[in-house]
């Protein structure tokens, strides 16, 4: 009696420590996967940052490879808008800029937005 009492509390504790073990991989697997986004995150705000420092001109290209594994892609288009006028306002542009990674074999993307305008 005491033998099978015995066991089934080491089945029991088996599990348990089987199920941790599987909540902490997939914990981790999380993580991985978040700080991988937050330095995408970071590369496309600092590709909008030096977009900005620079003259731009329409068109697309890719960025150059800054050793992460994130590859970029920029695209820079002129935006017409018009004033309260109706006359249509020179200098603004919408550029994108497109992050591409793999994470787990599987391919991921995110982009971001935003018009500039530079005289």
């Amino acid at each position: 009696m005491v033998l099978i009492e015995v066991v089934t509390a080491l089945f029991i504790f088996t599990m348990v420590a089987f199920a941790l073990v599987m909540a902490l991989d997939a914990t981790m697997d999380a993580a991985k996967q978040r700080n991988q986004i937050d330095a995408v995150m970071r590369g496309l705000a600092d590709q909008l940052a030096l977009i900005r420092a620079t003259p731009l001109s329409p068109g697309e290209k890719d960025a150059p490879d800054d050793g992460s594994g994130i590859a970029y892609h920029l695209q820079i288009a002129p935006e017409q808008l018009k004033d309260r006028k109706g006359q249509l306002v020179p200098g603004i542009y919408r550029v994108t800029v497109t992050a591409a990674w793999k994470f787990g074999g599987q391919a991921e993307d995110r982009s971001v937005s935003e018009l500039i305008f530079q005289p």
